[in-house]
């Protein structure tokens, strides 16, 4: 099995670079994974900073108008070679060994998607958070089976929080595990897309009215608010 690192990016030139060197130096075979990273339209430095990173057959670099997080991942998906996705916001890490433990599950279980611990960071305070819910885990957190994405037409579009959409849509079909080890390093801020409180709102809300049949596990969604 192989495994596609999507990196989805916007106007984040100034912490871009770390992402992708974190994808970069995974200890696994080079060979076995590729990083896509998704451009969604910045109008930064992000092209200038991205021709240090040349496409070839480990990093492929795509372009498209700004349509937000949701339709990134979606385009990276598309393009994307691996048996194993990984979704990376631009302004978050990877654990040196993420690749190899989420992969690992996979190969071990018949699953759909597999989350795991995290460590998040505010104003240089970083605390492991231990998920016991996939609904208590941030995007980062999670590898998905891609055909398993791509049979349900990929993550809805217009959401900041379309990784649980698509786990509410397939709550009672798609099994998932969860693994005990930090993935990645979830870096937030209040200039960040989830740091935005009306935007979190709108999201939950637009979940509530498509599912709500699913209002008890919509109720386990983390909380998105920044530490005062």
């Amino acid at each position: 099995m192989k495994v596609s690192i999507i990196i989805r990016t916007y106007n984040a030139e100034k912490t871009l670079a770390r992402a992708i060197e974190s994808a970069l130096t995974q200890d696994f075979p080079t060979d076995q994974f590729e990083i896509v990273i998704v451009d969604d339209g910045s109008t930064d430095g992000t092209k200038q900073l991205l021709e240090k990173y040349p496409s070839n057959s480990r990093v492929i670099l795509v372009r498209q108008e700004n349509k937000g997080t949701s339709e990134a991942a979606n385009y990276g998906i598309r393009v994307a070679r691996g048996d194993v996705i990984i979704l990376l916001d631009a302004d978050d890490e990877l654990m040196p060994d993420a690749v190899s433990a989420l992969l690992a599950m996979f190969q071990e279980q018949s699953i759909n998607y597999v989350y795991g611990d995290y460590f998040e960071e505010y104003d240089g305070i970083k605390n492991l958070v231990h998920p016991k819910d996939p609904f208590k885990a941030p995007a980062g957190a999670f590898a998905w089976r891609r055909e398993s994405l791509i049979s349900e037409g990929g993550f809805i579009e217009n959401t900041i929080f379309p990784e649980y959409d698509i786990l509410l849509r397939t709550w009672e079909r798609w099994k998932g595990a969860r693994m005990q080890k930090p993935v990645f390093i979830y870096h937030r801020s209040k200039n960040s897309i989830t740091g935005n409180v009306s935007r979190v709102d709108d999201s939950i809300r637009m979940l509530k009215d498509r599912y709500p049949e699913r209002s008890l596990e919509i109720g386990r969604i983390r909380s998105y608010a920044l530490p005062i």
